[in-house]
């Protein structure tokens, strides 16, 4: 598994699909955009995308808080990395 997925899994783990979305069947898709050191700790993120409602959007930065991300890989150079992925929200 190459680390991107390692993050994505890692993300998807502590992501929640808040309630009130839910039974309003409302779905979305927030670009997340973070800092965080070698140790996979999280030095600041915010949203440069909503996901379009105000609810999932608020489940983003919980799911940011909660997730636990591995450490860098010799692979990625320096003492920071700086992502912006795709967080989506849909009801199977």
């Amino acid at each position: 598994m190459n680390y991107i997925s390692m993050v994505s899994a890692a993300l998807n783990r502590a992501k929640r699909y808040p309630q009130r979305a839910r039974l309003r069947r409302i779905e979305g898709t927030a670009m997340l955009s973070f800092t965080m050191r070698r140790d996979g700790s999280v030095v600041n993120w915010r949203i440069v995308r909503s996901a379009g409602d105000p609810d999932l959007d608020e489940a983003v930065g919980e799911m940011i808080e909660r997730a636990s991300l591995p450490p860098l890989p010799d692979s990625i150079p320096g003492e920071i990395w700086a992502p912006t992925v795709a967080i989506s929200f849909s009801i199977r």
